[in-house]
């Protein structure tokens, strides 16, 4: 007696792609930051230890921070959270421009 099986599998129609990542670019206008050490450094370290951020660049000076990030990981709502509960000392940081380029 002879058996004959077959585990192939025909994926000839079977293709694996993977969605490439879209980052987006944010620049958001601050008000409150009094200096480039403390305020504008700390906002940008926290934004930069979120996930999906890839780079945060905040300056005092031109008062707006820089964030290019992954929209798919977090959200510019969040962006603007952590901006606004940033801590250094009794400062409030508010959020008076947001504009998205793709």
């Amino acid at each position: 007696m002879t058996t004959n099986v077959s585990f192939a599998q025909d994926n000839s129609n079977t293709t694996s792609t993977t969605a490439p990542i879209k980052i987006t670019t944010a620049v958001v206008g601050i008000d409150g930051m009094v200096c480039q050490e403390g305020c504008a450094d700390k906002i940008s370290e926290n934004l930069k230890s979120t996930e999906g951020v890839t780079s945060a660049k905040v300056s005092f000076k031109k008062k707006e921070a820089v964030i290019r990030y992954d929209p798919s990981l977090t959200s510019i709502s969040d962006l603007k959270s952590i901006i606004t509960n940033t801590k250094v000392k009794e400062y409030a940081y508010l959020i008076n421009s947001v504009i998205i380029k793709k």
